[in-house]
């Protein structure tokens, strides 16, 4: 799951849905997860689109605008990062030796 969102990161939706291996192999995806994947996405797109906004600025008004927006979406991103990590089950030792 941890490497499917980081691979969504950098990758564009269409070439996302592509690479999904961890739903066949595992039982119905939780929909929870699937909820906060979407949001997750969309922080990834909400961050670009100031990062692109903040590459084309000219004035220090904005600029100081479009970087509260990029710390907002950072801690957003954080949250639901932390929610997905507490939500699956860590894997042990033991069993990522098996896979």
């Amino acid at each position: 799951m941890i490497t499917y969102l980081f691979d969504c990161e950098m990758e564009p939706e269409s070439t996302c849905k592509s690479s999904i291996h961890w739903q066949e192999s595992e039982q119905p995806a939780d929909s929870l997860l699937q909820g906060l994947q979407s949001v997750l996405r969309k922080v990834y797109i909400a961050e670009a689109i100031l990062f692109k906004r903040l590459e084309c600025t000219s004035t220090a008004k904005e600029a100081e605008h479009l970087q509260s927006g990029l710390m907002r979406l950072n801690e957003v991103e954080k949250s639901i990062q932390l929610r997905i990590l507490h939500h699956i089950r860590p894997i042990s030792p033991c069993n990522s030796e098996q896979e």
